[in-house]
């Protein structure tokens, strides 16, 4: 029998999973997996809830929260040592800058708690955040990145 491994899943993830956006079923393979079980970092659902009734999702904040948790996606909340662990990563982003289509690139607020969350547990994380890869590719982020 295969081990299961957890996998955070980031807000841009779910969103394409809850939508059907483009690559949808990679993420659906994953919930529907019996080898992973999928993490939420605590800001992902905060972004999924403010983000989803943009891209035209009527469900309330608690119908969301429901349709991820059955789908088998466990919250993890952020805690004093990963408030820590996000400004010193916001402190490197903004060091480590990406410039790309005239646009400077740098980890907001919330990737920084998505990303230290991900390092504390030491799992890999889904995103189609291609910053989010740069930096892992530089061997400035403390987290395996997958991309969508």
């Amino acid at each position: 029998m295969a081990e299961v491994k957890e996998l955070a899943l980031d807000s841009s993830a779910v969103l394409r999973w809850l939508l059907q956006g483009q690559r949808w079923q990679v993420v659906d393979r994953l919930v529907q997996s019996d080898v992973v079980d999928l993490v939420l970092p605590g800001p992902v659902l905060t972004e999924v809830i403010a983000h989803a009734p943009v891209k035209g999702n009527v469900s309330t904040p608690t119908q969301l929260r429901t349709a991820l948790t059955v789908a088998g996606m466990r919250v993890e909340p952020a805690t004093a040592d990963d408030l820590q662990e996000a400004g010193e990563l916001l402190t490197m982003s903004r060091a480590h800058h990406q410039q790309h289509n005239d646009r400077e690139h740098s980890l907001s607020l919330g990737d920084s708690l998505v990303l230290a969350v991900t390092a504390r547990l030491g799992c890999p994380i889904v995103t189609s955040d291609r910053h989010w890869t740069w930096l892992a590719d530089q061997g400035l982020l403390p987290v395996k990145i997958h991309q969508l």
